[in-house]
């Protein structure tokens, strides 16, 4: 068996500072007073603090439910050495929300420090909440239906009646003519098994019954489904039967049971309505970072939740802007490696020099400019995910070193002949059509298919406008908040000039477009403005002379964003912001379309 290769660190303080800037939890350092010493990049996200802020304020300045009992929790820490609560955090802006802390106890250098791992749980709060009214709900109409149902049974009056051996009625009470919707004066004329609903459950009930009368023994408990003799709608009964000694007919006493039937339906129903809950928060929960009400984008869930639990290649194939890193976050989060971090790398980012370095590493001195070590992202993904977005912008010359891993599980550092062997679990992402790119020999056919192990196609924006709403519901609040403005209230007619235009930016470029115009706003209504696009190639079917194909109204559309900001691509208001796409997609897309100035 093969020795598994240990990971060395050149220098191991940088790594472990480029972790704690980088990992998704706050982290913050204290002292025994409170004082926040030190905090990272995402405690600085999640409070809206800068770091520099945070470093000039207690922890009581942001967590307002700890007051004096702060030096009570040092005691217990000290005592334990980490213990996890769940509290409230006040953001800058005001906003109150949901945080579980993990807290540690540490004695270094003669110093003693607290450092805390805080993470925002207002997602599984509002999801744990929703269960518990559920679960609330259900016990209430549970007692409410069980007590009903008790007096009603104590105090309803008794159903008698005297059939023949034939069933044919003889005398029936009052209770009997209530419960079974007849007149008196049709007793006479009215046989017992002709009320009875013609089901086969009911008939197998009824012959139970009719044989047992016709042995002269006692019936009980029997239940049947009856039809009123005034309306036909369905009544349950429970019936005993005694037959009379004369023999000659048998007195029957039944009781109306429908209430009680329904109940139970009631309380299957609720039952299944709680599971189907149970799920869905267990579905929300996965999937959080995912705002979609759509069918369409729901199977696609589907899917993710059908591959996550194997290691199968996926390949996510999508539009830019369409959320493909989101997909294969969600794959990730909720497979067995999500323990460990997803490795992200764009391979339309980097110059094709470096991109081999930044996946599988390289040795001091390796290359011109090469000063240290420096360690691949499939190293770093051992044991867990590597993204592989854009795909269809590898190198060719690196495409065989890419099959080899996928295949053998092993490569070599750029300068380093040494074999490394990981285990990782590859998610790819295009937004090219990479049989046409096999086509033109610019993408492998044998890598193609190692990576097509699971498809998983990202839907278009256009293809689920449904879900416009909703993004911008959540883009309002997402930025709002960061803007330090309060939206309280969204005009209709934005979601519907928003939703008549095809997005040829995907998500990316509704979110970048609600950014701008919460920029621009001013008061608690979100504004229509010039922020809503328009679709400046739509036309009459009349004023087409042929229908266009997708690449050329792509290609159309860039030229006009380049015309509309002067072909400035990048920065604020650029041609790429308004796309909402990367700059380096931008400029990748011009070159495949042809677009020059």
């Amino acid at each position: 068996m093969a020795k598994k290769s240990t990971i060395e660190f050149s220098n191991e303080s940088a790594l472990s500072r480029f972790s704690f800037q980088n990992v998704s939890e706050a982290i913050f350092w204290l002292n025994l007073q409170g004082d926040i010493i030190y905090a990272n990049d995402s405690a600085s996200k999640m409070t809206g603090y800068s770091k520099k802020e945070l470093t000039r304020m207690t922890v009581t300045d942001i967590n307002t439910e700890i007051g004096s009992d702060f030096s009570e929790l040092v005691l217990k820490l000290k005592n334990k050495n980490q213990f996890t609560v769940e509290t409230k955090h006040k953001h800058k802006s005001g906003h109150i929300y949901n945080v579980e802390i993990c807290s540690h106890f540490i004695a270094f250098e003669k110093k003693e420090i607290i450092i805390s791992f805080v993470k925002n749980i207002d997602a599984r709060v509002v999801a744990e909440e929703k269960l518990i009214q559920a679960n609330s709900q259900l016990e209430i109409l549970l007692k409410e239906s069980e007590e009903r149902f008790r007096d009603l049974f104590e105090e309803a009056p008794i159903a008698y009646v005297h059939e023949g051996l034939d069933s044919k009625f003889i005398k029936a009470n009052r209770a009997a003519l209530k419960i079974l919707g007849m007149r008196p004066d049709e007793v006479l004329s009215t046989y017992g098994k002709s009320l009875v609903v013609d089901s086969p459950e009911n008939q197998a009930q009824l012959k139970k019954a009719l044989e047992s009368i016709g042995r002269g023994t006692d019936t009980s408990g029997i239940v049947l489904e009856l039809k009123r003799k005034d309306n036909g709608k369905s009544v349950w009964i429970q019936w005993w039967s005694k037959p009379d000694v004369s023999g000659k007919f048998t007195r029957t006493m039944f009781i109306d049971i429908t209430d009680k039937v329904m109940i139970t339906q009631e309380k299957d129903n609720l039952r299944a309505e709680n599971s189907y809950l149970q799920d869905e928060i267990k579905f929300t929960h996965n999937f959080e970072e995912i705002i979609s009400k759509s069918k369409l984008f729901h199977k696609v869930l589907q899917q993710i939740e059908q591959v996550a639990s194997t290691d199968a290649t996926v390949l996510i194939i999508g539009e830019s802007g369409t959320g493909k890193e989101l997909l294969a976050r969600a794959v990730h989060n909720i497979s067995k490696r999500n323990k460990r971090a997803l490795i992200k790398i764009n391979c339309a980012n980097l110059p094709a020099n470096l991109i081999e370095s930044e996946l599988f590493g390289h040795e001091r001195g390796a290359f011109t400019g090469a000063m240290e070590k420096k360690i691949g992202r499939f190293e770093l993904a051992d044991n867990g995910t590597i993204f592989l977005d854009e795909i269809g912008e590898l190198p060719v010359a690196l495409q065989s070193k890419l099959l080899r891993v996928l295949q053998e599980g092993e490569f070599e550092r750029l300068g380093n002949p040494k074999t490394i062997k990981v285990d990782v679990r590859v998610i790819a992402a295009t937004n090219r059509n990479l049989k046409e790119a096999i086509t033109k020999k610019e993408f492998r056919e044998d890598l193609y298919y190692r990576l097509n192990v699971f498809q998983i196609l990202a839907p278009p924006l256009r293809d689920r406008k449904e879900d416009i709403p909703l993004l911008v519901q959540h883009f309002v609040k997402k930025y709002s908040g960061k803007m330090g403005c309060e939206i309280k209230s969204i005009p209709d007619k934005i979601y519907t000039a928003l939703m008549k235009y095809d997005w040829p930016g995907n998500v990316r470029e509704l979110e970048n477009k609600v950014e701008r115009a919460l920029i621009l706003n001013r008061g608690t209504t979100l504004q229509y403005g010039d922020w809503i696009p328009r679709d400046d190639f739509s036309t009459s079917e009349a004023d087409q002379p042929h229908l266009l194909k997708l690449d050329e109204v792509e290609k159309s559309h860039i030229i006009a964003i380049l015309n509309k900001t002067k072909w400035k691509l990048s920065g604020t208001n650029g041609a790429a912001e308004l796309l909402g796409m990367n700059p380096n997609t931008l400029y990748s897309r011009m070159k495949k379309l042809g677009i020059e100035k």
